[in-house]
């Protein structure tokens, strides 16, 4: 189900792909703007789709370096597409770690018949489909974004990709595959995507903290390893900290009391 048309416009520029050399500008207004990620797969297979806010910087330029040396190894664009998702989605030394520290902590992997979160990047990858958003690095003045759900709305250029690159996606994944954001915006875009019948409401399991390294203590909070009291008196966290906990708690509750087991030879819907 690869949308191949944006990843052709781009294909010379990644077979030749650097990290910090020119961007590959999708869209701009001069003060926001996007960057290509090869992240056009959609695994309609997935019976997990995991959302994210945007790609940031690290899976930008591993996604660009390893979809470069497939390109110049030969391979197609879809397989291309197909294993760059695989290997570079939620990547990086903290972000993937953290996240499979909270899906294995959480008891996601019961609803998949069991294991470690780390397969979903290994063997058992078909159980996974990794997005975001806004599915390209998105930039406010030249940083990373990060803004609330209400700003992608806003903001046109990343409400066109929001509208262009994420939402037709979700019609082609299972009806009943389960849906997890990464913090408060991705779990508002798919309470929306939901309100306009793309996705089943109830098979939205709530928000993880989010994991990269921007976030700081909050995956501590939000496991329950770290007390708010325990915090510096600066930490960001601070202010958020009955939220995590709140969010956490609402997620084990859905685990154990209202969700059904997906099992591999379950018919799609």
């Amino acid at each position: 189900m690869e949308d191949l048309t944006i990843a052709r416009t781009f294909k010379d520029a990644l077979a030749n792909y650097r990290k910090g050399g020119a961007s590959l500008t999708v869209d701009s207004d001069g003060r926001y703007s996007l960057e290509y990620v090869p992240f056009e797969h959609v695994n309609t297979e997935a019976r997990l789709v995991i959302v994210g806010i945007t790609p940031g910087p690290i899976q930008r330029d591993v996604a660009c370096e390893e979809a470069g040396r497939l390109s110049r190894r030969g391979f197609p664009d879809d397989e291309i597409l197909r294993r760059v998702k695989k290997y570079a989605a939620f990547g990086g030394p903290i972000m993937r770690p953290n996240l499979e520290r909270m899906v294995d902590a959480l008891g996601i992997m019961t609803l998949l018949g069991g294991g470690r979160a780390a397969e979903l990047w290994e063997g058992r990858a078909n159980l996974l489909h990794a997005t975001s958003v806004v599915p390209h690095a998105a930039f406010d003045k030249g940083k990373p974004f990060a803004g609330s759900f209400e700003a992608i709305q806003r903001v046109e250029v990343l409400r066109r990709s929001f509208e262009r690159d994420f939402l037709p996606t979700l019609g082609h994944l299972r009806r009943d595959a389960y849906f997890i954001g990464l913090g408060p915006t991705p779990a508002a875009a798919l309470s929306f995507a939901a309100s306009k019948g793309l996705i089943d409401r109830s098979r939205i399991l709530g928000w993880l903290a989010h994991p990269s390294k921007s976030g700081g203590s909050q995956v501590s909070v939000y496991l329950g390893e770290k007390k708010v009291e325990e915090l510096k008196e600066r930490d960001p966290v601070r202010h958020r900290a009955d939220a995590l906990v709140a969010a956490a708690a609402a997620m084990r509750d859905r685990i154990k009391t209202g969700v059904e087991p997906v099992y591999a030879d379950r018919a799609i819907q």
